[in-house]
């Protein structure tokens, strides 16, 4: 049987393809290396699948060309999607800008564009490996498990590399490559940074809302606001994912990468609070005074990483090791020496080129009827819904192209 187009990948943005495609009278085949669909959206959002963000702009997303997502996010976007899953009988609701399934189960998400598919007819073949995809004349023809399919138009929706556990294995890479296309340097993104340091013993599990700046060969290169979370490893939390596209470009072009933390961006009267507390409370120690500050774990780590004893009096600390002692509590530095792997990162950055895809249409510029989408390309965004826009955008944005035809 010949298709108008295969889908290799069912995740967010195959399946919005897929039921795009259908929708427009399309026969579809939609093809999965899983034993079931959209694995990995049933991660996102802690379980709960964050959507999509009420903030939104060009800023949200990196790769070669940053530009490059906005202007379909535009033509396909929060409000789109909205009307998109009520249309299929899922109400959205929002949380501080986030926009989850109003059950605020990944699950509901999942089941809801299954339940479309199947409604659509759409051909589903899951546990389904692609080996091979080629193009003879106007006819693709896609191979795998012993069987070969042809079609007019073949997506590829199959993901990057991050948490392969879930599906993404980076297969798409080879798939691309096989058309020509060109992959830029990929790598895992929002994921925690490792760092050196003996005090990480004493400061994990910490959680502590703090600025964020990151350096590299001491130029600043990003900034955050957040919640970090102090782990073994180094560090982790949503501010931290935020800024790790920035660091890991930076550690792998052999940059010298370090971390500032101002672990109390809130009190801007920090030296005159400090001289304040001093007259009242000099009955206690360098230890004690400072935990009414800061948690104790921090507290701690900073004065064994100056060198100063923990146990001695207030009163007899002197006005430069107090100075010390404030400057580390605004200027908390941790060198970064790596990064979690796929395993543990939400996103892929880098990619297909995007210098080799039709912004709009999301079509090869090197072959008719190739489409390529979701984080396949070299697009990744910050955290807070903005990937799974991208998925369905681009999902939608490729199928919808077909559906002209």
């Amino acid at each position: 049987m010949k298709y108008d187009v295969i889908i290799v990948g069912a995740g967010a943005s195959g399946m919005m393809a897929a039921i795009t495609a259908a929708s427009h009278h399309k026969k579809v085949l939609l093809l999965e290396r899983m034993d079931k669909l959209g694995k990995k959206i049933l991660a996102t959002g802690n379980g709960r699948c964050n959507l999509s963000n009420a903030y939104m702009d060009e800023n949200c997303y990196r790769g070669q060309r940053p530009s490059f997502a906005y202007p379909m996010i535009e033509e396909f976007g929060l409000e789109d999607l909205i009307q998109f899953f009520e249309s299929l009988g899922m109400l959205v609701t929002e949380q501080n800008g986030y926009y989850y399934p109003a059950s605020l189960q990944a699950t509901t998400v999942v089941d809801t564009l299954a339940q479309k598919l199947k409604h659509l007819h759409v051909d589903i073949l899951t546990e389904f490996e692609v080996t091979k995809a080629e193009k003879r004349k106007s006819t693709f023809y896609v191979y795998g498990n012993d069987k070969c399919f042809q079609s007019s138009n073949l997506i590829l929706a199959t993901g990057g590399c991050a948490q392969p556990n879930l599906g993404s294995n980076g297969s798409g890479y080879k798939l691309a490559k096989d058309f020509h296309h060109k992959i830029t340097d990929t790598f895992p993104s929002l994921v925690g940074l490792e760092a050196e340091g003996k005090y990480l013993k004493d400061t994990s599990g910490v959680r502590n809302v703090s600025n964020v700046s990151v350096y590299a060969n001491n130029e600043l290169i990003a900034k955050e606001h957040g919640e970090v979370q102090f782990t073994k490893y180094g560090i982790s939390g949503i501010p931290i994912f935020q800024i790790s596209h920035f660091a890991i470009e930076a550690l792998r072009r052999k940059k010298k990468v370090k971390i500032y933390l101002n672990l109390m961006p809130q009190m801007v009267t920090l030296e005159e609070t400090t001289e304040v507390f001093l007259k009242s409370c000099n009955y206690k120690t360098v230890e004690e005074f400072f935990q009414g500050f800061l948690n104790k774990k921090l507290v701690y780590a900073i004065l064994l990483r100056l060198k100063i004893d923990p146990r001695k009096p207030v009163a007899q600390l002197s006005r430069k090791d107090l100075n010390r002692i404030l400057d580390m509590i605004q200027h908390f530095e941790v060198e970064i020496k790596g990064y979690k792997g796929y395993d543990m990162a939400q996103v892929t950055a880098g990619g297909v080129s995007t210098k080799e895809i039709i912004q709009g249409t999301l079509e090869s510029k090197l072959l008719e009827g190739l489409y390529v989408v979701g984080e396949l390309l070299d697009v990744d965004g910050t955290c807070g819904g903005y990937n799974l826009q991208w998925a369905f955008t681009s999902g939608y944005i490729a199928a919808s192209q077909i559906g002209r035809q």
